[in-house]
């Protein structure tokens, strides 16, 4: 949900830590790709009345559909983001014996992940 100065981001309690991660970093794919909302009124969704506003209503029972090219893109940036971060827990930077292997080892290590 976004408000004028921040943006809100609601996911599901009663799943999995990896799922709840996946949902936040879906919504973050949406911020860095500057997704819009597609003016749509919402009109054939439920209201729940003066607390939830139809446009969060509107986003929010959308989410199981990725037939949108933007809920693709929001996926994928999610699934990136998870993998690798996943991926820097396991691995760890390798330092050669040999000194003459530091520029190939400088370049399989680069220093903006991996560490």
């Amino acid at each position: 949900m976004s408000r004028p100065n921040e943006e809100v981001i609601f996911y599901q309690e009663e799943t999995t830590r990896v799922h709840q991660d996946h949902i936040i970093l879906h919504e973050v794919g949406h911020i860095l790709a500057e997704h819009e909302d597609d003016g749509d009124t919402g009109e054939e969704f439920p209201d729940l009345g003066p607390d939830f506003p139809q446009g969060l209503i509107t986003r929010g029972f959308r989410r199981t559909c990725y037939t949108e090219d933007y809920e693709r893109e929001a996926e994928l940036v999610a699934t990136i983001i998870q993998e690798w971060a996943m991926i820097i827990d396991y691995v760890s930077p390798r330092t050669p014996e040999d000194p003459d292997l530091d520029p190939l080892c400088s370049a399989l290590n680069p220093p903006w992940g991996w560490a």
